[in-house]
């Protein structure tokens, strides 16, 4: 049970900080160069779906390394693109339930669905803001 804490929170963890690096990343690029509100909008929704894909290979990695360490299984057999497809599904909160974890692994997909519904949070957000500032702007 520590060790899921344990590998939950470093998932956590390193999820936020990409994922508010590639925002923040991206935010800088766009204020030092004009481009327009649609251009704006867009670069910003491209980065964070690929953010979300990044943060959920990052996921997967950690349900393979808590497997590897005995803190639980899929009740389908499960390869690693199978795993991949539970936590995209998961980090967007959808959650399909065609494979689920068993055991100490179910933490994991909890924390994955709470960071993802926070992480969509923050990128609606950022696009907001730039939405925003290009309406002001324009005016």
């Amino acid at each position: 049970m520590v060790l899921a804490i344990i590998i939950s929170l470093c998932a956590l963890s390193i999820a936020v900080i990409v994922h508010l690096f590639n925002l923040s990343s991206v935010a800088r690029y766009l204020d030092r160069h004009s481009i327009g509100p649609s251009g704006r909008t867009f670069i910003f929704v491209v980065v964070a779906v690929i953010s979300q894909a990044v943060i959920a290979l990052l996921f997967a990695g950690a349900y393979w390394l808590g497997e590897t360490a005995g803190l639980g299984t899929f009740k389908s057999p499960a390869e690693f693109a199978d795993i991949f497809y539970f936590s995209l599904t998961t980090i967007t909160t959808l959650g399909l339930g065609s494979i689920e974890p068993t055991a100490n692994l179910r933490m994991l997909a909890g924390v994955e669905s709470a960071t993802g519904f926070l992480l969509i949070s923050c990128s609606a957000s950022h696009v907001f803001k730039s939405m925003a500032q290009n309406s002001f702007s324009s005016n």
